[in-house]
Order: C-alpha cells, then structure tokens, then sequence
C-alpha cells in the first residue's frame, strides 16, 4: 500500500540521516510513546563499546578536477567498495562527507 511504501522511504532516511543506531533508538522511542501520542525524546540511554573508523580518499581535489562530471561516479563506486567490506565485517559506515567516511563497529 502507499502508507506502508512512505513508511518505508521514511524509515530508509532516518537510516542515512541519523544512522543505523539512531534509527534504532527513535523507532524504540516510537513503540514506547504514551496513549496520547507523545514521545520521550529524554529517555535514559546505554552505555556500548564501538570502534570509530576514518577512511580518507587521498588526492581527492586533484581527483576531482581530473574527473570534473564523473566525480560522483567515483566517489559512489569507492563507497559501494567500502561499505561492502565494512557490512562484511560486520560494521556500519555512518557518514560520508565529500572525501572522507564515518566508519563504525
């Protein structure tokens, strides 16, 4: 149905914009809101271990003015190589900012 599609595309951008984690907590924070409809956003958290990961593209502005339109081609097959072998490992890339990747586990 379409309510259950937008559900979905809503819940796969809460996965890219806050991340595996926080898509976890807000959807805990859903299923434990009050009859009335509210949310406790201030809920007690958890302490966990993580290991944080910092990948950088090295050269990556002499990169880009070499590839110019084809940049995002490059930049999304080095994402597609690195989130595999990180899911692989059974980790999560958070974040990708231009040339860098947030890599957790």
């Amino acid at each position: 149905t379409l309510l259950l599609r937008t559900i979905s595309k809503i819940a796969g951008l809460m996965r890219v914009g806050f991340g595996e984690a926080g898509a976890d907590i807000i959807g805990k924070n859903l299923n434990m809101a009050d009859g009335d409809g509210t949310i406790n956003l201030l809920g007690n958290g958890r302490k966990i271990q993580s290991i944080f990961g910092f990948c950088d593209v090295r050269q990556f502005t002499d990169t880009t003015e070499c590839l110019q339109e084809e940049v995002m081609l490059f930049v999304n097959r080095i994402a597609h190589i690195l989130h595999s072998i990180v899911v692989q490992c059974d980790g999560a890339a958070n974040k990708n900012i231009g040339d860098a990747f947030l890599l957790t586990w």
